[in-house]
């Protein structure tokens, strides 16, 4: 089973990360406060409805599964019970904290490179595993990309989420520093879907839930962006499913083929 110390074991030496990391690191140009500023914590014994971390935007669990209605959403902020709450370790508003629980496969795909698989069935809901990396500023991450030869791998990922204020943008880069989801591959027709999840702080987790029953050793794969069906340009996308747009997401604010998730 892929996770903690034992996934190093899976690693692909010429193509894994200096370091691999459980979850987000500050990198350059981050908001310390948002790593270091803890949420408050509720007081349950048993979270319920009147429990102060889902109060005001509902339980996103059940049973631990995702409700259906948050995969891809980017308007629905979810929080998990934290570490200054009193409920237990068990908690039904306890999942992504709790890390990966299913067993999961580094492979060689046909035309993509490394790409990641299940080895055993995943039902709709379940977690999967979150895209961890270097939390940096748009500046850092317009900086990395620019160094970028088009031969290069790009991990760089924006999580944008819709709030009363406006946007706000997270980047996400699992080059140097990340863990087992820079190997899930683009789909146009995903597997997968993006739910950002914040625990102990208001750094989100950008977790990744299944969108529907996953068979083993099928390949795993989430929208990296936005489809544009009239995109004529930019990296071609070899997913081959029936709804495939034919080229990579890719976000024009950082002047480069850069995938992000919105």
């Amino acid at each position: 089973m892929i996770k903690d110390a034992a996934m190093l074991l899976s690693w692909i030496l010429d193509s894994s990360p200096d370091t691999y990391v459980t979850q987000n690191i500050p990198g350059p140009g981050c908001e310390m406060d948002d790593f270091e500023d803890k949420l408050l914590g509720c007081q349950c014994l048993a979270c319920d409805r009147d429990c102060k971390c889902t109060a005001q935007y509902g339980n996103a669990y059940k049973d631990k599964k995702i409700d259906l209605t948050l995969l891809g959403s980017s308007v629905t902020p979810v929080f998990e019970c934290n570490s200054n709450c009193s409920c237990p370790s068990q908690c039904q508003n306890r999942v992504v904290q709790h890390g990966i629980s299913v067993q999961l496969q580094i492979f060689n795909t046909d035309n993509k490179g490394l790409g990641l698989q299940t080895l055993e069935k995943i039902q709709t809901g379940t977690f999967v595993c979150e895209y961890a990396g270097e939390i940096i500023s748009l500046q850092e991450a317009q900086r990395r990309c620019n160094k970028q030869k088009d031969t290069d791998m790009n991990y760089i990922l924006t999580v944008k989420e819709h709030c009363k204020n406006g946007i706000l943008k997270t980047f996400v880069d699992p080059d140097k520093l990340g863990n087992i989801g820079r190997y899930i591959n683009h789909s146009c027709s995903p597997n997968l879907s993006m739910v950002p999840i914040r625990v102990d702080t208001m750094v989100p987790k950008v977790c990744l839930f299944a969108n529907r029953d996953i068979e083993p050793l099928e390949e795993l794969s989430f929208v990296y962006g936005t489809l544009r069906p009239d995109q004529k340009t930019g990296t071609k996308c070899y997913c081959n499913s029936n709804g495939c747009t034919g080229f990579m997401p890719f976000d024009e604010e950082l002047k480069s083929s850069f995938y992000f998730l919105e």
